[in-house]
Order: structure tokens, then sequence, then C-alpha cells
């Protein structure tokens, strides 16, 4: 586990990019870079508690105490991962992520209704003139 000091962020590991110095051919050096930021200026973390009951590890090899808080932690995670995945299908969800791109690409910041009412209906209507145009 890494901690980032630019971002103040957590993560598994690091985003590795290769260096070339403008070579043509390898060995290249390898940077080892934050996912999030960027930065190379993070640190790795020791652990000394387990990641799932938080009981302290006698030994620091390993970030379980047992095998039990492995497969009980494995199983949170699947279940993390299966719920964010509902909710990125959901469909407000998607209609939300929507409004954002619309308001970064336009720089603007039409929250959900003012979207709804105001801009949606002219964004469809343009479509169906497209689509008449195209027939």
């Amino acid at each position: 586990m890494y901690y980032c000091k630019d971002c103040n962020r957590k993560f598994e590991k690091p985003l590795i990019k290769p260096e070339s110095h403008h070579l043509c051919s390898p060995p290249f050096e390898k940077i080892y870079l934050c996912p999030f930021c960027k930065s190379t200026n993070f640190n790795e973390i020791e652990i000394s508690h387990c990641r799932c009951c938080g009981a302290r590890l006698i030994e620091s090899n390993g970030e379980f105490c047992s095998d039990k808080c492995k497969i009980r932690f494995e199983r949170l995670k699947r279940a993390e991962y299966k719920h964010k995945k509902q909710l990125n299908e959901n469909a407000l969800y998607q209609f939300m992520r929507e409004v954002e791109a619309y308001n970064q690409k336009h720089n603007t910041k039409y929250s959900y209704g003012q979207y709804v009412a105001h801009i949606k209906p002219k964004l469809e209507e343009a479509k169906k003139c497209k689509q008449k145009k195209n027939i």
C-alpha cells in the first residue's frame, strides 16, 4: 500500500512509466508514479494492522491476521465492486453523469432540474432535426 503526499490518496500499486531519455532501444528507466495525480512524491505504508478486522499484526510480512480475515476481506471487496457496478448502471446516475459531462464541456453549472427543463429539450430537438436531414 502506498500514500501520495501531493493528493493525499492511498493506492495499491504505483503506475510504471518507462523513461527512454531519447534512446531508441531498452533498457529504459522505470519511473514510478501515483496513479491519481502522476506525482513521484509518495511513500510505501508499512502495514501494522489487519486490513479486515484491524487487529494488530504480530508478524509484519502479511496484510491479514488469519486466513479467515483474508477470505472475509475478499468477499467484502467483491460485494463492494458489485454494489458500485449496480450504481453505475443505475439510470439516474447515468443521467447525472450526462449533466456533469455537459457542464464540463460547456463550462456551465446547470443543476439536474435546469438541465432537464432547459437544455435536454433543445438537445433532443437538435437531434431530431439532424435525423430528418439525414433521411
